[in-house]
């Protein structure tokens, strides 16, 4: 008698490894990709090369307050970014997968951006350099 074989169950299996063997891939061509990155030794160099510009920093402390924003809205809230820089900035934030880029099919196009959990998580780290600044350097209006 032939043996029968549940086609679903491994199925879902070979999925899950392919699902596996697909991530493993695709960090391997980041790292390709970003090799500049990567072989930056000190852990404070690659951070800088990751979120070290002027409004990156703006740019997630925005995207953790509000979730998902609009370019528009963005650029709103940032004084003194032009579309150009902030275009850039969002595309050097998404190429590093710290924003997620949604565009929506409709006329007027409409994109959003939001943080990715590597994003979020940095935000957290940002809330905490906020506190610091805070404390030891707050802010002083300039007397009139």
């Amino acid at each position: 008698m032939p043996k029968m074989v549940d086609k679903t169950n491994s199925a879902v299996v070979e999925d899950t490894r392919n699902d596996v063997v697909l991530d493993d891939v695709t960090e391997n061509l980041n790292r390709l990709m970003h090799a500049g990155l990567y072989g930056i030794e000190s852990p404070i160099e690659r951070a800088m090369e990751l979120i070290g510009d002027k409004y990156s920093f703006q740019i997630i402390h925005i995207l953790s307050q509000f979730d998902c924003q609009r370019f528009v809205e963005l650029e709103q809230q940032i004084p003194g970014i032009s579309p150009r820089t902030l275009s850039a900035r969002l595309k050097h934030l998404e190429k590093f997968r710290l924003i997620n880029r949604h565009q929506f099919s409709t006329i007027p196009p409409k994109v959003e951006y939001k943080l990715t959990e590597r994003g979020r998580d940095l935000a957290t780290t940002l809330k905490t350099l906020e506190s610091w600044v805070n404390t030891w350097y707050p802010y002083t209006p300039a007397s009139v």
